[in-house]
């Protein structure tokens, strides 16, 4: 139990550190963001190099999809230049996830201690919230060590050997399993780094690991789809554009 508990925490943590990074980035360059979205319109490579950058940047895909979903509903943007940037920004989610890969142990307590100490030291709104992006990403990092320190016990588990091996024979089971898991964390990002951690300590085989990664994607997928239930038919069909654009590739 206390073992589960370490875990629990130390994804929470995570969630919460790639969601400031979010805010901060929107608060202190959202309308940039959205100005080089939609000048990116009707130029295809254009608009995925700009795609990856900004997704890049977020660490989320999610939220570049929801800003183009919205430009879509108000006929800011063609679906078609819209979904050659959400290329883009998937792209990009698979850079931010190697970038967090290296072992950046090291990183953390430097992008927390500046980030307290420009936050405290500033009323600047915009320093304040490049703060709070660097504390979100030392969050991140410091999320993965402590549940990579948790998760060293489950290697010899052989109560979750019983529960991975049906998983581990049934592909698509792991598969629709970690999409709805990674819908309710909202974060394809987090649970790929999740699986990340539990395959370097080989708590999960590489093949079930895959399949996890295939399920991440997919459940990011629609996350979109559920949030623009209330946008205009134009804006929905951006959002099931990407769905369907994932689904095929996994």
């Amino acid at each position: 139990m206390h073992l589960l508990i370490e875990i629990f925490g130390g994804v929470a943590l995570m969630l919460w550190g790639i969601r400031m990074v979010r805010t901060g980035v929107m608060r202190s360059f959202g309308a940039e963001l959205r100005r080089i979205l939609s000048m990116s319109a009707g130029k295809p490579i254009k608009g995925f190099g700009v795609g990856f950058l900004v997704t890049t940047v977020l660490q989320s895909s999610t939220a570049t999809t929801l800003i183009l979903s919205s430009f879509a509903g108000r006929g800011l943007i063609t679906g078609s230049a819209a979904l050659a940037i959400i290329l883009g920004a998937d792209v990009g989610t698979t850079v931010v996830v190697q970038v967090l890969s290296f072992d950046l142990t090291w990183l953390s307590p430097l992008l927390i201690g500046c980030g307290v100490i420009l936050f405290l030291s500033t009323e600047v709104s915009k320093r304040k919230n490049l703060a709070r992006t660097a504390i979100g990403l030392g969050l991140i990092l410091l999320a993965l060590q402590l549940i990579g320190q948790a998760s060293v016990p489950l290697r010899t588990n052989e109560t979750l050997a019983l529960i991975l091996r049906p998983l581990t024979d049934e592909i698509l089971l792991a598969v629709l399993l970690t999409a709805i898991l990674t819908w309710l964390a909202h974060s394809s990002v987090a649970v790929i780094l999740f699986v990340m951690s539990l395959a370097s300590l080989q708590v999960l085989n590489m093949h079930l690991a895959l399949a996890m990664v295939l399920g991440a994607n997919l459940g990011g997928a629609v996350i979109p789809i559920v949030a623009t239930v209330a946008e205009q038919p134009a804006g929905r069909r951006v959002a099931i554009g990407n769905f369907l654009m994932r689904a095929t590739g996994v």
